[in-house]
């Protein structure tokens, strides 16, 4: 529930700062005083309208468990939340629009669709309540109290029905392989060949480089060297010159046969080095065109080893068929049951669904409401893998649910009539929730969050909008309830009235009403700004009629 709302600087509202309470929160005053504009900025702050205000505060009192919201799901940690202390969701609006969830900030998008799961917002203008995955969640807890082994069901297909895409999936992508699966061996068995053919092993590429370039130096090396060897053979004449002038020649003595023996050395290297200069290059090439292809031998190899395994998925691919479609004729045969279990069940409650929408649509003055329930498939076929269309399934699974008022369906009736028939939908929803205490024998109401209505009783006649205040003071059991009226019903049935107004220098105000501001608020609006002492006590002699029944 909201429990405080703070509005600074505002068009409308300089400043606010009030609490508010569960329950029937009921707004009025007069054309213009900026009823609506409130209402708009109480969603502003959760994304749902844009915002006017430069600074808006909501403080929150909710179980977001209760209404299935994790906020690490939204990028939300949830250590920032205290399920002690309210939640605060602001909007501080300068040069931008900054939106902030317990002052951790989040974008206006992820805002929005987390207040979705609790805000209910109503208008003339507004319809999303009466949609057939919505419709079928309500059947399905009216058929859970009759028969609570449908919550099993439904969980069972659920989880049946995830399983049985997934394998749809699998088989289709088989089939989709299956298709191509020549052209897919022959392409796998082409780089097989391509690869083996040349058969390069790692490190062969940079050793043949190294081979082409000792073997573009081979002649000139010889050449070198045999010249060197000719010119060492005439140092004899130095070995002479220094015994004859009685020097050492240890040192020399032991270069020259250094160096003689490298030579020698090189020359005999270069002479062993046995290649085919054409053979060389052509390998050289083929190495090249590896690396050009793959990135490198190395990749080639991995290559080489991935398509060997690929052939041999493609040579076992029929086998995984013909198994994959045993499993999903199982998984199949599974859903269907189980679908057709829910479609039974809910048959069986459909006639309570729709007596309850009646019930409730004839305080609303609706004319009759009808349910008519729809399977996608004819329940006496036979189903197979080879003519079996997926589509049928639903997470609902074979159902769908259409609404009609006076035989008319929902797009041909009017805006008052629709939006009275989703108060009769929110009802029922409410109704399908009550729990009973086994110890206390009381019962309760499940909080469904917060609904906010603007003006859903304009264009009513009186006794259609006394229907609404009434259906409205009976969902107050399960939802926090704001809503605009210029009726007096409402205010009648209200647990908390607040009059919105504005002083002569334009400014808005708006204050809770006592007993006795009621009282004068609900006469204004029965026989205008011209009050009278009869006006007012009949006012007060309704609202005293209205408690003693409620």
């Amino acid at each position: 529930m909201i429990k405080r709302v703070l509005i600074s600087k505002s068009p409308t509202l300089s400043y606010l700062d009030m609490d508010f309470n569960p329950g029937f929160n009921v707004i009025s005053g007069v054309s213009g005083s900026g009823k609506s504009v409130f209402l708009n900025t109480i969603l502003s702050a959760f994304g749902l309208k844009e915002p006017q205000a430069e600074l808006i505060e909501i403080g929150l009192e909710i179980d977001l468990d209760a209404f299935g919201i994790d906020l690490e799901d939204w990028g939300i940690s949830n250590e920032i939340v205290d399920s002690d202390k309210e939640i605060v969701v602001s909007i501080l609006k300068k040069s931008n629009t900054r939106y902030f969830f317990n002052r951790q900030s989040i974008s206006k998008k992820k805002l929005s669709e987390i207040a979705k799961h609790f805000i209910h917002h109503i208008s003339i203008k507004d319809a999303n309540e009466l949609e057939s995955k919505q419709m079928l969640s309500i059947l399905d807890d009216i058929a859970i109290c009759k028969n609570p082994k449908h919550q099993d069901a439904l969980f069972l297909y659920q989880d049946a029905f995830i399983r049985l895409k997934e394998c749809h999936k699998d088989l289709r992508e088989l089939e989709s392989k299956e298709k191509n699966i020549e052209s897919l061996k022959d392409f796998a068995q082409f780089e097989i060949d391509r690869i083996s053919k040349i058969n390069p092993y790692p490190g062969e590429y940079d050793k043949l480089l190294n081979d082409k370039k000792l073997l573009s130096k081979k002649e000139k090396v010889l050449q070198h060297c045999n010249e060197a060897l000719q010119a060492l053979d005439r140092l004899d004449c130095i070995y002479k010159a220094l015994e004859i002038l009685e020097i050492d020649s240890s040192v020399f003595e032991s270069t020259f046969l250094e160096i003689t023996e490298g030579i020698e050395s090189g020359i005999d290297k270069f002479k062993n080095l046995d290649l085919d200069p054409e053979k060389l290059l052509e390998r050289i090439s083929q190495l090249s065109d590896i690396n050009r292809k793959y990135g490198s031998v190395e990749n080639a190899l991995t290559h080489l080893e991935l398509q060997r395994k690929k052939l041999m998925e493609y040579e076992n691919i029929s086998f995984d068929k013909t198994q994959l479609e045993k499993q999903y004729q199982k998984l199949l045969q599974n859903a269907h049951d189980l679908a057709l279990l829910l479609h039974n069940n809910r048959l069986e409650s459909l006639v309570l669904f729709e007596k309850q929408l009646n019930r409730f649509g004839r305080d609303l003055k609706l004319q009759a409401i009808a349910l008519q329930l729809q399977c996608a498939i004819d329940i006496s076929q036979e189903i197979g893998y080879d003519s079996y269309d997926i589509s049928s399934f639903s997470e609902s699974g074979y159902d769908s649910l259409e609404i009609f008022l006076d035989s008319a369906p929902k797009n041909l009736i009017s805006s008052g009539e629709y939006n009275r028939l989703r108060l009769s939908m929110l009802c029922v929803l409410a109704q399908s929730s009550k729990q009973q205490d086994s110890a206390s024998h009381n019962f309760q109401y499940k909080h469904r969050g917060i609904l906010i209505l603007d003006e859903i009783d304009a264009n009513l006649s009186g006794e259609e909008s006394e229907g609404v205040a009434n259906l409205l003071s009976f969902l107050s059991q399960s939802y926090q309830i704001f809503a605009i009226s210029h009726q007096p019903f409402m205010p009648l049935l209200s647990d908390f009235h607040y009059l919105v107004s504005k002083d002569s220098y334009n400014n808005r105000h708006i204050v809770l009403l006592d007993d006795d501001g009621k009282i004068a608020e609900i006469a204004r609006m029965i026989s205008g700004s011209n009050l009278d002492k009869n006006a007012l006590s009949y006012a007060k002699t309704l609202l005293a009629q209205k408690r003693k029944n409620k």
